[in-house]
């Protein structure tokens, strides 16, 4: 957590001290191929405990996503002060798992700490300090209906793919053959098969996870490489952790701790995934190289939820290791664009093709799904003013929607939360600067959309993955998931109630029924207390 001038003594010392706290955990001490182990095995444990507490998708996955964030900080702890190499044991240790789940907590609780800090940075709140406590205040904690609305967009995203995989059919006949269980051991053949017809049954879903064009091509691979690759190592880990769950039925002891993690040599990884993917040594080199945890370390080094981009973990000069639920809840799409857009080699590339096809891809995917057919669209510039993402036009209701689109790198810190935010409050400004060209009755737009001044006139802010939080809302101009507008202008052959709907924020979660709030959590790391708001979901299952 980095601190500034602005920040007063006392906020000084917390940051310092807060910073610091995890250098006493004893997995510091243990070389890191024996320290990510005993974490990650950990986690592993955690994710199944979890998983049983959960009855529906929806939580399972808003549960497991923020794993990802929550133990960025612990891995890198341990990436950063641990000594390199080590052995992986393959022994329960008592103390590593105590320890193990210490610093997972804190990891947690440090975010929190990361989320208040930067937000007071940007004088999006203030923080004041009395004795040991840290207490946020300002217009951000106002609205919490935003926030609530961010975090279901995600797991909505994942049910929604995930509806069209019926996982109570996974092909578990040839994991069952072949698995044997020897007290708390377990051990099964992986093979192609296994694999093939595991990354079939999740076509589907891989389908919808899946958006951008795979012949899209970077400096040494195509995104169709990138996305075979992926298929092939989240197919290994839906079976390891099958496998996993039969061992445990046949009374493996300990829950199968010891192998819940998918520990492999390089050579044989990038053999088997050669064989499984289709594509070539030299590709997969290559993406396995990218999304090798650590990896371009000084200058080159990401800084920012490294594990999300890079879930590929090398233990030591020997094994790799593949945490199933790291990539069975990762968003490869969002996480593998954000990782393109910091590799110096490919962050033209992609930023070049994003501006040109992203836009022309959302369009294009709003306009197929509409239909009602009384509705026309424009598209184009219109001179001295901003350009018309999309006009959706019904001209037997005098309805016209203006639709500024967004597709951004989903943000998961709260770094990137306001880097978004900027951009969506410059979406903002541009509906606005077209709702007013209307107002005055400025010809070239209105011969562009082909309508005149009796139109009813509405602009909105229409975003694939994010909407920002309530302090960068406007009245005027809301902004919305892509899906939820096109469900809701489908249920209704009335733009001019799409328009209503939306005026009235109706697609906002509402306090009391979707969710609510508790006034205040405290969040401690050594003497210091944070206290923030914590918001508890009341959706049905």
């Amino acid at each position: 957590m980095s601190t500034t001038n602005e920040l007063t003594p006392e906020l000084k010392k917390a940051a310092e001290e807060v910073t610091d706290y995890y250098k006493s955990n004893p997995l510091m001490k243990l070389p890191f191929a024996t320290a990510a182990w005993s974490f990650l095995s950990f986690v592993e444990d955690c994710t199944l405990i979890k998983s049983m507490e959960f009855g529906n998708l929806r939580d399972r996955h808003i549960q497991s996503s923020e794993f990802l964030v929550e133990l960025e900080h612990s891995l890198s702890w341990l990436f950063n002060t641990c000594k390199p190499e080590g052995q992986v044991s393959f022994t329960f240790n008592e103390h590593n798992y105590k320890a193990a789940n210490d610093l997972f907590e804190l990891g947690k609780k440090y975010e929190s700490f990361v989320f208040a800090y930067t937000l007071s940075k940007q004088n999006w709140i203030e923080l004041k300090v009395k004795d040991f406590t840290i207490q946020p205040t300002g217009d951000f904690f106002e609205f919490y209906e935003y926030e609530v609305y961010n975090n279901l967009i995600d797991a909505n995203l994942f049910v929604e793919a995930s509806s069209s995989v019926n996982f109570q059919g996974f092909p578990i006949d040839a994991i069952e053959s072949s698995l044997k269980v020897v007290g708390d051991r377990f051990h099964y053949k992986l093979n192609p098969k296994m694999v093939s017809d595991t990354i079939a049954f999740l076509k589907p879903l891989f389908d919808e996870i899946f958006m951008l064009p795979s012949e899209w091509m970077f400096s040494r691979y195509t995104l169709g490489d990138f996305q075979q690759v992926f298929q092939a190592i989240c197919a290994i880990a839906h079976i390891h952790w099958k496998a996993r769950l039969i061992a445990m039925i046949r009374g493996c002891e300990a829950m199968g701790n010891l192998d819940c993690l998918y520990v492999i040599t390089y050579e044989e990884l990038l053999r088997r995934i050669v064989r499984y993917s289709g594509v070539s040594e030299e590709i997969v080199k290559h993406i396995l190289d990218d999304i090798t945890y650590g990896k371009g370390t000084g200058k080159g080094a990401i800084s920012h939820s490294e594990l999300a981009m890079r879930p590929l973990i090398k233990l030591n000069s020997d094994y790799y290791a593949i945490v199933p639920h790291v990539w069975i809840c990762s968003s490869p799409e969002r996480n593998f664009t954000a990782l393109l857009n910091r590799l110096k080699s490919e962050r033209e590339i992609y930023l070049t093709l994003a501006s040109n096809e992203k836009e022309s891809l959302m369009r294009e995917r709003i306009t197929t799904n509409l239909s009602d057919e009384n509705l026309r669209f424009v598209s184009g510039s219109v001179a001295n003013l901003p350009d018309v993402d999309l006009a959706i036009i019904n001209d037997s209701e005098k309805a016209c929607l203006l639709l500024e689109l967004k597709w951004f790198i989903a943000p998961t810190v709260a770094r990137e939360r306001i880097e978004k935010s900027e951009e969506l409050e410059k979406g903002i400004s541009q509906v606005r600067q077209l709702k007013q060209a209307f107002t005055d009755n400025y010809r070239p737009l209105l011969d562009k959309l082909n309508i005149d001044s009796s139109y009813k006139i509405e602009g909105v802010v229409v975003s694939q993955n994010w909407i920002g939080y309530a302090n960068v809302q406007s009245p005027d101009v809301p902004v919305v998931r892509t899906e939820d507008l096109l469900a809701k202008i489908n249920s209704t052959d009335s733009l001019r109630s799409t328009m209503d709907w939306l005026k009235d924020r109706e697609y906002l979660p509402k306090e009391g029924e979707h969710f609510k709030t508790v006034d205040e959590d405290s969040i401690t790391i050594g003497n210091w207390t944070l206290k923030l708001h914590a918001i508890d979901l009341l959706i049905p299952n």
